[in-house]
């Protein structure tokens, strides 16, 4: 789907206000020359975890080495819904929460120079990301002092008990918060990876 101010309209949101839409409208028109500090916001209720939060200290592991790799606590984007990790949801079942790994750019870049890949490639490869071409990655830019340059991998996905992260303790374990444009860019990533409804594959059915 291509950001023609026709599809934009069409798909952004019903409920922001009107000074909130026409802003979101204006920096999704804008993409994908303005990636930065617009993609976050501090103005969200601090006692609530967003989808596309990033959190501090989140327990991730190689499950193809698990033998030789020690559970690591580090930042993480959340992927799951809003809704769903809301504690005051009842369920009959307790609920995970999803979320993948922030990879700070400069370790990323540092690692790929390590493999017979031209410095043109990485160059090109590093743009492509800066301008969200890669599906299954997005790029989130820097925030100062919160976040570095860094890169999330949509397919590195882990969960845990929903209830483990304390919400009393958000205001020390929350990174950062996806603003409008932020949130849309990363419902629209997450769709084109997992939903991608031109793979054209007939695939019938029993009769």
């Amino acid at each position: 789907m291509s950001l023609t101010e026709e599809n934009l309209q069409k798909y952004l949101p019903r409920y922001l206000s009107a000074e909130n839409y026409e802003t979101l409208l204006q920096e999704l028109k804008a993409f994908p020359d303005n990636m930065d500090h617009r993609m976050y916001t501090a103005g969200l209720e601090q006692n609530i975890i967003y989808q596309g939060d990033g959190i501090k200290n989140l327990p991730v592991v190689n499950l193809m080495d698990i033998e030789h790799n020690s559970v690591k606590n580090i930042p993480c984007l959340v992927l799951s819904n809003t809704c769903d990790m809301d504690i005051a949801n009842k369920r009959p079942f307790p609920a995970s929460m999803m979320y993948t790994p922030i990879v700070n750019m400069r370790t990323y870049i540092e690692n790929l120079t390590k493999y017979d890949i031209s410095e043109q490639k990485i160059a090109s490869h590093i743009e492509a990301l800066k301008q969200q071409k890669l599906t299954q990655i997005m790029y989130l830019p820097a925030n100062a002092p919160q976040i570095e340059e860094s890169i999330v991998f949509l397919d590195r996905i882990l969960h845990i008990d929903n209830r483990f992260v304390k919400r009393e303790n958000l205001d020390d374990l929350r990174l950062f918060s996806l603003s409008d444009y932020g949130f849309y860019l990363l419902i629209f990533k997450l769709s084109v990876h997992f939903s991608r409804i031109q793979e054209k594959v007939n695939r019938g059915s029993i009769h």
